[in-house]
């Protein structure tokens, strides 16, 4: 079993769209490909985003996730893979001190008639998420919160061997001070669309 040091986690967030126009993609099996650039690899969530085949729109179905910057193809082609849209720059948050993420599946009840026990399935997934900050005087997750935009957070374990990626709609940014202990900010969110962890 692993064990990991808390104060090694890093905490980041998205800022503000950037443009990206023929950025390449590599691929190890010729179906799926991912953009090479890992800082541009969060796709933002509205914009159009435009993929490329030898530098021709594609005309093939696939499969987009945002999170992490994959095309995902059904077949197994040799192709040159670019795209061209907006992607949304990440930001440690450096005075971040304490986080958490809580991961959520939401049970269904599918009973029926004469059954002595209740049978279940598997519904939706979601997650929660909060973190700490010292840096009272930024207003990001004010601002995002206010703005009622999602956000993505990134929490990384250490060194990008395991990170967990969400969409998040915050909920909740509390400001608490005390005489004897330093102003804190306490985040919250909840998540929108998918998640991802690797």
């Amino acid at each position: 079993m692993a064990k990991k040091a808390g104060y090694l986690v890093s905490v980041k967030v998205s800022g503000d769209k950037l443009s990206l126009t023929a950025e390449p993609c590599g691929t190890s099996d010729n179906t799926v490909y991912q953009i090479t650039d890992t800082d541009k690899q969060i796709l933002d969530k509205t914009s159009t985003i435009t993929v490329k085949d030898d530098g021709v729109e594609t005309a093939e179905e696939y499969t987009l996730n945002r999170l992490d910057g994959t095309v995902t193809f059904g077949s197994a082609v040799a192709r040159t893979i670019t795209i061209d849209g907006f992607y949304l720059p990440m930001t440690t948050v450096a005075s971040a001190h304490a986080a958490g993420l809580d991961r959520a599946c939401t049970i269904i009840n599918v009973p029926v008639f004469r059954a002595s026990y209740k049978d279940k399935i598997p519904g939706q997934l979601s997650a929660s998420i909060s973190l700490e900050d010292f840096d009272v005087t930024d207003t990001y997750f004010v601002d995002a919160l206010q703005a009622g935009d999602p956000v993505v957070v990134e929490l990384n374990s250490d060194t990008g061997t395991l990170i967990n990626r969400i969409w998040t709609v915050l909920e909740s940014v509390a400001l608490a001070a005390a005489i004897d202990s330093p102003q804190n900010n306490a985040v919250s969110g909840q998540s929108t669309d998918e998640l991802l962890n690797w």
